[in-house]
Parts: C-alpha cells; sequence; structure tokens
C-alpha cells in the first residue's frame, strides 16, 4: 500500500503538471551565440512558428545581423547585440535590452559555448578561466540577470545548453568537459529549486552537432561531424543518418522541449544517449571507451612538458 509520504509527491507532482504553462506566441526571448548553429537555428524557428521578440548575442557581427534579417523576414522581431558573452556586464546588458524593447522576458537560451582542445600538459590556467567564463559564468549571470523578472510572475523559461561531454570526461577535453559538468550541475539544482516557481529549466546535452562548432574552435578535424558528414561514402551517411543532428534538428528538440511546459533534461543523438546510458548502468566501461580514444582524435598539438616550479 502506498504511505501518506508517496502519496503526497504524487499529489504534488500532479500538481505541477496541471499548472505548468508553455510560452505563448510573440513572447520575448534572450539567445546567445545566435550566429551559427543552434542558437541561430532556434530563432529562426521561434520567430518562424510563435513571432518571437528576441535579443540575440554572438561575436561576429556579419553572422548575427544576417540571423536578425532572417528572423524579421520570418515574422519575428530582433535586437542584435554584437559582444563576448564573458564581458562581465554582458549577460545583464542582454536582459535589459529585452525588457526595455518588448516590456518583458519569457525566455532566456544560454547557448554560447567554446572549448579549447589540448591535453593536459598544453592547456594554461588562463585557457581554464576563458572556457569556464564563457560556459558556465555567462549562463550563472544572465539567470541572475532574468530571474527577478522569472519570479516576479511565476513564471519563466530558462535553456542551458550544456553537452554529453558534461556526463563523461574525455581526453584532451578535459576543460571543457569541466565547464560541462558544472553548467549540468548547475542546471539540475535549478530545476529543483525553481520547479515550485513557476520556472522552468530546459538542460540540452547534444552530442555531434553539423555545424561550424569544431572549425571555429580549433578541434581535430577528425573527429569534425560536419566535414564527416559531407562525405559520399558509408561514414558520411552512418554521420548525416544516424550519430549526429543538424542544427535545425537540435533546435526543433529544444522548442519541443520548451513547449511542454516543464523541467527536463534532453539529449541528442545517439551516441550522446549511449553514453549517457552507459554512464548510469555502467560507468567502468564508459571511462575505459573514453580513456582509449586516440589522441590526434583530441589535441593536434604537440605533447609539452610542464614547467617544474622552483622552490624558494
Amino acid at each position: 500500500m502506498l504511505n501518506q509520504a508517496t502519496l503526497a509527491v504524487c499529489y504534488l507532482t500532479i500538481t505541477d503538471m496541471k499548472t505548468k504553462k508553455s510560452l505563448q506566441p510573440g513572447f520575448a526571448a534572450v539567445i546567445t551565440g545566435a550566429s551559427t548553429g543552434i542558437g541561430r537555428s532556434l530563432a529562426i524557428l521561434l520567430a518562424t512558428d510563435y513571432q518571437a521578440k528576441l535579443v540575440i548575442n554572438a561575436r561576429t557581427e556579419d553572422a548575427l545581423l544576417d540571423t536578425k534579417r532572417i528572423i524579421e523576414e520570418r515574422g519575428g522581431k530582433a535586437i542584435a547585440i554584437v559582444g563576448d558573452i564573458a564581458a562581465r556586464d554582458m549577460p545583464a546588458r542582454l536582459v535589459a535590452a529585452c525588457v526595455e524593447e518588448y516590456g518583458d522576458i519569457d525566455l532566456l537560451v544560454n547557448n554560447a559555448g567554446i572549448s579549447i582542445p589540448g591535453l593536459l600538459q598544453n592547456v594554461k590556467l588562463e585557457d581554464w578561466h576563458r572556457v569556464m567564463d564563457v560556459n558556465f559564468f555567462a549562463p550563472l549571470y544572465a539567470v541572475y540577470a532574468a530571474l527577478p523578472y522569472f519570479l516576479k510572475k511565476n513564471q519563466g523559461t530558462i535553456v542551458n545548453v550544456a553537452s554529453v561531454a558534461g556526463k563523461v570526461g574525455l581526453p584532451g577535453r578535459v576543460c571543457y568537459s569541466t565547464s560541462k559538468f558544472a553548467c549540468l550541475g548547475m542546471s539540475e539544482g535549478m530545476a529543483a529549486e525553481l520547479i515550485h516557481r513557476g520556472i522552468d529549466v530546459v538542460t540540452v546535452c547534444p552530442g555531434w552537432v553539423r555545424s561550424h562548432f569544431f572549425k571555429k574552435n580549433n578541434l581535430s578535424s577528425t573527429m569534425d561531424p560536419t566535414t564527416i558528414g559531407e562525405r559520399k561514402d558509408f561514414r558520411g551517411w552512418m554521420m548525416r543518418n544516424l550519430l549526429s543532428y543538424s542544427p535545425q534538428q537540435a533546435a526543433e528538440a529544444i522548442r519541443d522541449a520548451m513547449m511542454a511546459g516543464d523541467s527536463q533534461e534532453i539529449i541528442l543523438t545517439l551516441p550522446a544517449i549511449v553514453t549517457d546510458r552507459l554512464m548510469g548502468i555502467c560507468p567502468p566501461v564508459a571511462f575505459a571507451v573514453a580513456r582509449k580514444v586516440p589522441k590526434q582524435y583530441l589535441d593536434n598539438t604537440e605533447l609539452g612538458e610542464l614547467e617544474v616550479p622552483k622552490s624558494s
């Protein structure tokens, strides 16, 4: 028989499900990393389907303005703010622009990301700070900027784009994996805390996405899903049809999760799903696979030696 505690949990869960509200047409949103890839596709999709009013951000002006042009052609509105999301004032600036121009903010998408590849000996401490600033602290600052508006109306949606690299640490990507592990922990904690305030937190863990991410971040071309997907052989077919997502497919999955009106984690691509399940069922096996990845797939630089500090 069910005890009173179990019944109470079931009642609260059902109540949460009944009171969830999905985003309405014409909602106002901030999307970072909107010049290419998932961010660009999501911005265009939301403009097309919901006439969303957007504030979009990226560092590349030409590409960002092109995203703005398409958004407006599809029936949405857009303010393009060019700049580094890791600049301390940028997240608050984006939220403030959204509220000032559109009167509110309903959705925050923390999509911008960066990776600095390299084995531990080759990654400098300033590289760690850079990756953490973009992948963890910038989303955190953005949430703090948007949260007062969400709490005031007991409604809002936060989308944090993490990575399957936040599920299992990869050699040659330790810096990146660390930032995404932190992003996942932040998202899960926020989701648990904010659910009773009507605020949804959608955590996105992509695997391979056929975007410009690998080229922009100087990652090994031997693992670039875009390059592999362009091949006409069986490996290219597998990458296009089974192992990876296009940015459009990823954007559609994120849209569906947001519109479901609930906090959830979504894992994109079959290899990412397998990795996640393997980590849950048998972490040692997942770790054994990760440590077998060849160095040349992860780091194109020569192996350097760490300088040993001199004792005083």
